[in-house]
């Protein structure tokens, strides 16, 4: 795939987003199974402080679990669209009056497109735990979704932890159905409109466990992978979770 069609789907993208984000956040207000297993992954229940980072933070409904669960959290949520993180903040600080979250907008594809350095650009400290949820298959370029990995393991302190789930939606038949190929892309690119709106689409990638792996692969010896799982959908496998840890 070349740059000049990358950045037409990651504008496909993020127009998507910009136009149906209240129907969109009205379907993402549960948390996904695999987050409890995560939990348990890195024993993180008997905490009672946490900081995190997390890189497409949407409508904050991780950070509504993490508050859910008895944590104290101190988040630095970074995204591009402000209308759904808005709506995630009214149900978050109505729930819990005491989370703190510091709400960064940036477009990371924006970011890495021009050149800039994420892990610059990023305004965090080094914390406990930085997440990626729901984002990497929207990444075109394979050397982009590593950097957003590295950008995120940058932001840990050493023994933090770094938790990123891959899309693996052709695994669906419903899914499957609806994707339609994109012309010049890769192996497993794909666009997905959103229920039955016709004027809308998004890029997304189903990941294969091949690039995963070598997404692994090409990441610091000073990393280590200490959990690896699939989680969420009706069958439990849509979701492939990958947890580092910073040594």
């Amino acid at each position: 795939m070349d740059l000049k069609t990358a950045q037409h789907l990651s504008q496909l993208t993020s127009t998507f987003y910009q136009e149906v984000s209240p129907s969109f956040s009205a379907t993402r207000e549960s948390a996904w199974p695999g987050w409890m297993r995560m939990m348990d992954e890195l024993d993180l229940r008997g905490r009672t402080g946490l900081d995190v980072l997390d890189i497409a933070c949407g409508n904050l409904r991780f950070e509504r679990f993490l508050a859910q669960q008895g944590l104290d959290v101190q988040a630095w949520a970074v995204d591009s669209c402000d209308d759904l993180v808005a709506r995630g903040e009214r149900p978050l600080y109505a729930m819990h009056p005491n989370a703190s979250v510091a709400y960064q907008h940036l477009d990371v594809m924006d970011t890495l497109y021009a050149g800039d350095d994420l892990v610059d650009s990023l305004v965090a400290p080094s914390c406990d735990l930085a997440v990626c949820f729901g984002f990497m298959h929207h990444v075109p370029l394979p050397e982009h979704r590593l950097q957003v990995l590295e950008a995120l393991l940058a932001h840990v302190r050493t023994g933090g932890y770094v938790a990123v789930s891959y899309w693996q939606f052709m695994r669906d038949v419903r899914l499957r159905e609806k994707a339609r190929l994109v012309e010049g892309g890769h192996e497993g690119d794909y666009l997905l409109g959103w229920q039955d709106r016709t004027d809308v689409a998004r890029y997304c990638h189903s990941f294969t466990e091949r690039e995963i792996d070598e997404l692994v692969m090409a990441l610091p010896s000073a990393v280590s992978e200490v959990a690896r799982f699939s989680a969420d959908g009706r069958l439990g496998n849509l979701n492939r979770y990958v947890v580092l840890q910073r040594r």
